[in-house]
């Protein structure tokens, strides 16, 4: 029994009242004289009896009728499963993830998808008028209305139906059949039946469904099983996207790396491409072994700060749901070197960072700051890369806890000899968080051959990907310090490892590059080869970005974590892929079921948010047999989808609700009826013959008790007349 407007049950006691009036009313027996007995000797022996027995049922009745108004009012529902009417109510979960855009085996031309919405779309027009029903999806997508709770509307339930578009996600088969249960739960049955319409894909109704609980409630789950055509062809799926731990600048190649991955047992000859929002192209032929993985790099080069944008796909492979990926990155305002010293100590250092100056080329500006004044320069620049001397980090850099705190932040340390007379670093101690420092200068007038020590490292590999040569040109020294490093350092060039003279070291976010020789022809040939421009630069852009703290990677269907309003609300736009124009609370976030590239604002933070397709997708596993053995003791059955089902055969023996309002008002009514007849006035024969005028005490006591009920009677009739009201409207509602 289930009781939709229970606050008049709690006004249940209030049925009493017809007794505590009768008690409060009642009257007692006392003496009175008379002058003779003729009027009581005429007096109908049986008065008494008769009147006691009335006035009880009077009592009951009065009781009875207040008891079944308010029970009427609480809108009380019976639920039963003996088929005799009632209302039932069932949920239709339709499976709109990825792997349903597939072709199906009954028509090619028509995904599963397509069979799956006709299939719920005839389960829903099955149901009797007054059954309710609600339509959940295994991916959640703001676009389709799925209701809070059962309704009968038909027309939206098909509405929703409607506008179900195949995702590039996987399915959350628990997050579906949980919201389903907690649906049929709070409907007037109190339980029901799911039906399920999809390909039964193994990596979403296979895995672990031990958090669905159908706890007491008569649920049933039918999986209608749509089945899949055969494909033709290797499937391969972009895995994940790779971002470079560098800075984006304008006028910097930026480089992404997309791991493309078969999943199948044959060779896969796929086509990958790729655009940005500047309108640069990109395609690679492709060849990735059964089972195997490489990884496709994709360059860009935004021309301005701000959000920039890349879609990828790839061709040529049997199924296509999990092809592409939305890869957002933020390319920052043009930023600041910041030398400490003066010009001439950096040879051409400063030109090779920027050759105006003012970043018209390479998107970096160059500044100066004495190594005194070089913190408050720091704070107000904020560079991307501090370039200073051995000398420097001897004097007054020798104790900078700044300095150490800049680079673990996501800054770039350069430290390089000065080529200044009078400034010349002696090799000794230096700050113990450098972990490096210089021997004693070494000079070769014909010059010694300078060699990459590491070849497999990813500073390297930057500079051969923007060369486009597989080997560095040869370089010679003239003039340089070998460096004396600590464990952390990784050599970058020198004559060999035991003369290192470029090196690099990861610390934090932010790294530290020192050299052992300075920019300038006296020193080396690096200005004339063209190399130091391309070394110098990939130390500027190195490290982590201020802008990736915004950046976020999802799988299409996941809710991103970590974003904060502040209490604000969040708005959520498409730059590219899916469009999406929402606004909400932090806490509403929806989920994103579809590839592209979304900015979303909370508050005065702003956040790019990079979805790529589920490679889970395109796997041909599906559960298999008459039940799935992932629900344990949840009645289910796996039933092959059937286009001609009669539907209508579902409904038997399930639970049913039926309303007992009207029942109740009638019981009411006849209540009511029952009263007005029992107090009305009766003559017995004795009271016939009774002299006119004449009354008794106890008739008297009645006839005031009948006064005081007509004022009860007249309220009855009022709300009996509210509620017949409110009954016609809510039939003119249905």
């Amino acid at each position: 029994m289930i009781f939709p407007a229970p606050i008049f049950l709690y006004l249940l006691p209030l049925a009493g009242l017809p007794i505590v009036f009768h008690l409060i009313l009642k009257q007692k027996k006392r003496t009175v004289v008379f002058s003779t007995l003729m009027f009581f000797h005429r007096t109908d022996p049986k008065l008494n009896s008769h009147r006691k027995i009335r006035q009880w049922l009077l009592l009951l009745m009065r009781i009875l009728l207040i008891a079944f108004i308010l029970l009427a009012l609480s809108r009380p529902e019976f639920a039963s499963s003996l088929g005799l009417g009632g209302k039932i109510s069932l949920v239709a979960i339709v499976d709109n993830s990825a792997s349903m855009s597939e072709g199906s085996k009954y028509d090619t031309d028509k995904s599963k998808l397509e069979f799956a919405r006709e299939g719920a779309r005839k389960l829903i027009l099955a149901l009797e008028s007054e059954s309710k029903a609600a339509v959940v999806l295994s991916v959640d997508e703001t676009a389709v209305p799925v209701g809070d709770s059962l309704t009968s509307d038909t027309e939206l339930l098909l509405d929703s139906l409607d506008k179900i578009r195949p995702t590039a996600a996987t399915g959350n088969a628990v997050n579906a059949l949980t919201r389903a249960f907690e649906l049929l739960r709070a409907g007037t049955t109190g339980g029901g039946a799911v039906h399920v319409f999809s390909d039964m894909q193994q990596g979403e109704w296979g895995r672990d469904l031990a958090q669905v609980k159908a706890g007491e409630s008569p649920i049933t789950i039918y999986f209608h099983k749509v089945e899949a055509a055969k494909r033709d062809g290797a499937n391969v799926a972009i895995a994940a996207v790779q971002f470079s731990e560098e800075k984006v600048l304008p006028k910097h190649p930026y480089t992404i790396g997309l791991v493309v991955q078969n999943n199948s047992d044959t060779v896969a000859n796929v086509r990958v491409n790729s655009i940005d929002n500047q309108d640069q192209k990109h395609t690679e032929n492709v060849v990735v072994e059964q089972g195997r993985a490489v990884t496709v790099e994709v360059e860009t080069t935004p021309d301005e700060a701000g959000y920039h944008w890349i879609k990828a796909w790839i061709e040529g492979d049997g199924f296509s749901a999990d092809n592409e990926a939305g890869v957002g990155i933020f390319c920052e305002e043009t930023a600041t070197v910041l030398f400490g010293g003066v010009p001439e100590e950096f040879g051409v250092l400063p030109v090779a960072l920027s050759p105006t100056g003012q970043g018209q080329f390479t998107g970096m500006v160059v500044k100066f700051s004495t190594a005194e004044q070089l913190s408050g320069a720091a704070a107000r620049e904020k560079p991307i890369l501090i370039v200073t001397t051995w000398a420097g980090m001897q004097s007054a850099l020798a104790e900078a806890a700044w300095l150490k705190e800049y680079v673990e932040n996501g800054g770039n340390l350069l430290v390089v000899p000065s080529i200044r007379p009078g400034r010349m670093a002696m090799s000794g101690q230096f700050a113990n968080w450098l972990g490096a420092s210089i021997k004693a200068r070494e000079v070769n007038a014909r010059g010694v051959g300078l060699e990459v020590l590491t070849e497999k490292n990813n500073f390297w590999n930057r500079i051969q990907e923007a060369t486009g040569k597989s080997k560095l040109e040869s370089v010679s020294a003239y003039v340089f310090h070998p460096l004396a490093l600590s464990g952390e350092f990784n050599p970058l060039l020198g004559i060999d490892f035991q003369k290192v003279v470029i090196a690099q070291r990861k610390m934090s976010k932010g790294n530290i590059f020192v050299s052992g020789t300075a920019f300038t022809s006296r020193w080396n040939t690096l200005p004339s080869s063209g190399l130091l421009v391309m070394i110098a630069q990939r130390m500027a852009v190195a490290g982590f970005s201020s802008g990736q703290e915004g950046a976020i990677s999802l799988v299409a269907g996941e809710r991103p974590r970590g974003i904060r309003a502040q209490g604000g609300e969040v708005e959520i736009l498409s730059l590219v892929g899916d469009s999406m124009d929402w606004k909400g609370k932090e806490q509403e976030i929806p989920a994103f079921p579809r590839t592209g590239v979304y900015l979303v604002t909370a508050g005065d933070k702003k956040y790019c948010i990079s979805v790529r397709a589920s490679d889970k997708e395109g796997l041909e596993q599906f559960v298999e047999g008459s039940e799935v053995p992932a629900l344990g003791q949840i009645e289910n059955k796996i039933l092959p989808f059937d286009e001609a089902a009669d539907f209508e055969q579902y409904h038997q023996g399930q639970a049913r609700s039926v309303e007992l309002f009207l029942p109740l008002l009638l019981l009411a009514t006849l209540a009511l009826l029952a009263e007005g007849w029992l107090g009305a006035p009766r003559l017995s024969r004795a009271g016939q013959d009774k002299i006119k005028g004449a009354e008794t005490a106890s008739g008297a006591s009645e006839n005031y008790k009948g006064r005081l009920w007509s004022l009860f009677n007249r309220l009855s009739r009022q709300v009996r007349n509210i509620i017949t009201s409110d009954t016609a409207a809510d039939r003119r509602v249905g």
